[in-house]
């Protein structure tokens, strides 16, 4: 549970969250700004505002102020060019179908050769050793959804 410096609930909280990392729980009813430059967070619209962690104290004073009368906050995240190249997203997609590798070799009219080659280098670009890493690391990073 988060501690407060009053008994009264605050207007806005404000949170800081590196990639990866959840929201806590127990904010319901509370308007959320969080600063962070993770996608999936960016895109979750659950939460009242979202703006990248870089942004200047001025914007965000103006985003608290936002919440606080009952607006939504968005600022577009500016993604970096994709880490994998459009074969490879292509393959992790349906992956995260639950396609084997002789399915998606069949539906993508190439041989399993060569969807086992575009996995391992999925897999080297991700720093993972399994189709299951390569999943969560491509939702986490926003390569994949499920």
């Amino acid at each position: 549970m988060l501690d407060r410096a009053t008994d009264s609930a605050p207007d806005v909280l404000v949170l800081d969250l590196p990639e990866g990392a959840a929201l806590p729980s127990g904010l319901s009813g509370i308007p959320v700004l969080v600063l962070s430059d993770d996608t999936v967070l960016a895109a979750d619209q659950g939460i009242a505002g979202v703006l990248p962690r870089d942004t200047s104290a001025r914007r965000v004073q103006a985003a608290v102020n936002a919440l606080a009368e009952g607006l939504h906050v968005r600022m577009p995240m500016v993604r970096a060019p994709s880490l994998l190249t459009p074969r490879e997203a292509e393959i992790l997609a349906l992956i995260a179908e639950g396609m084997s590798n002789k399915v998606i070799a069949r539906r993508l009219s190439i041989s399993a050769h060569t969807v086992k080659y575009h996995l391992e280098a999925v897999f080297a670009k991700l720093a993972v050793n399994s189709r299951a890493e390569a999943l969560s690391q491509g939702v986490r990073r926003g390569l994949v959804s499920l």
